[in-house]
């Protein structure tokens, strides 16, 4: 019997829904944590649609000037418009063309709304994933929208991490962006410097920080990077306690799962887990994790495919697939493989 004919997802907020529905319902190869971020989506659907959820799905606002929008179409659009900035992309000069599982991430942290404020659920996001997968592109696109696009007075928007080499990981795609599309440049007002994006009007700016803030700093967007590789939370905490003036930030951990399980990294993974298992109860929380299963064979295509959401898209396939080989014939090589 032939399946009936569905027209494609036209909104970007119905592709989410759709790549939800299609990972649980396996037809989109994904690990445990994959799939339960997917299922709280269409669970927290459910509770919106019976009135009994605190939230909204991409109900439609109104900027500060009261120009109608809805704010998960409004963020990938926005990532649509920014240039790639590596590889044969960027030497052809194409834009970013979102994938489903990107366009999940961003119209679910930005898509969720608190009905009594209009303001976002989500404070705290977490995208898990290995080297390779476009995070800090989809980092840098989310600093500058929250930068610009957001609303947010003086908002203040850090890529911080443990070295200066790693905190351009995101702010150096953010700025090149921002330089190849004299329409965002003009638009907001947007001053692009040597070390941080600024506009004057409103008195935002969009930096690389080392360790953490400096005083006096009160951060609307936090993006903390390879979070893996941090021995303390004290990054995480001064951001997070930076927070307190603003109506809706938002801290985005991007990182690589790392094998460190004494850091802090470890244990942020395994409350996100257990809230993605309903053990532990946050609604202003969002996570994906990219990864393997416990039980599978990492030798396996399977196991690539599984925790490389961008495989022979962004990632080359068979480049994995040789340095796969090359681990399971080297000892020495495979923790740093897994």
């Amino acid at each position: 019997m032939e399946r009936p004919v569905t027209s494609a997802p036209t909104t970007f907020a119905d592709r989410a829904t759709a790549y939800a529905r299609a990972v649980v319902a396996g037809d989109i190869v994904a690990c445990k944590w994959h799939r339960l971020a997917c299922q709280r989506h269409l669970a927290d659907l459910a509770r919106a649609e019976s009135g009994e959820f605190a939230y909204a799905w991409n109900p439609e606002l109104a900027d500060l000037k009261g120009k109608p929008y809805r704010p998960a179409e409004r963020i990938c659009k926005f990532a649509e418009l920014m240039p790639h900035i590596k590889g044969d992309w960027a030497a052809r000069g194409q834009l970013i063309k979102l994938e489903d599982w990107q366009v999940f991430i961003l119209a679910s942290i930005f898509g969720w709304i608190n009905t009594d404020t209009g303001k976002r659920r989500f404070r705290v996001a977490d995208v898990i994933v290995p080297r390779k997968n476009a995070k800090s592109t989809l980092a840098a696109v989310i600093g500058n929208y929250m930068l610009a696009v957001d609303g947010e007075y003086g908002a203040e928007i850090y890529s911080g991490a443990t070295s200066q080499d790693q905190a351009m990981e995101v702010f150096r795609p953010a700025l090149l962006m921002a330089r190849a599309t004299p329409r965002f440049v003009q638009t907001y007002g947007v001053a692009v410097n040597a070390s941080n994006l600024s506009i004057a009007e409103n008195n935002s700016k969009f930096e690389p920080v080392i360790g953490k803030p400096g005083d006096g700093a009160s951060p609307s967007c936090a993006i903390v990077d390879e979070y893996h590789e941090h021995k303390t939370s004290e990054l995480f905490d001064t951001m997070q306690t930076g927070m307190g003036a603003r109506s809706q930030p938002l801290i985005l951990v991007i990182t690589t799962a790392g094998a460190d399980i004494s850091g802090p990294c470890y244990l942020h993974q395994v409350e996100l887990q257990k809230i993605l298992e309903g053990v532990v109860a946050n609604d202003q929380r969002f996570g994906i994790v990219f990864a393997m299963d416990e039980d599978d064979n990492w030798t396996s295509d399977l196991a690539l495919k599984k925790a490389n959401p961008n495989y022979g898209i962004s990632i080359d396939a068979e480049y994995l697939q040789l340095q796969q080989r090359d681990a399971v014939a080297d000892t020495r090589k495979q923790n740093v493989f897994k």
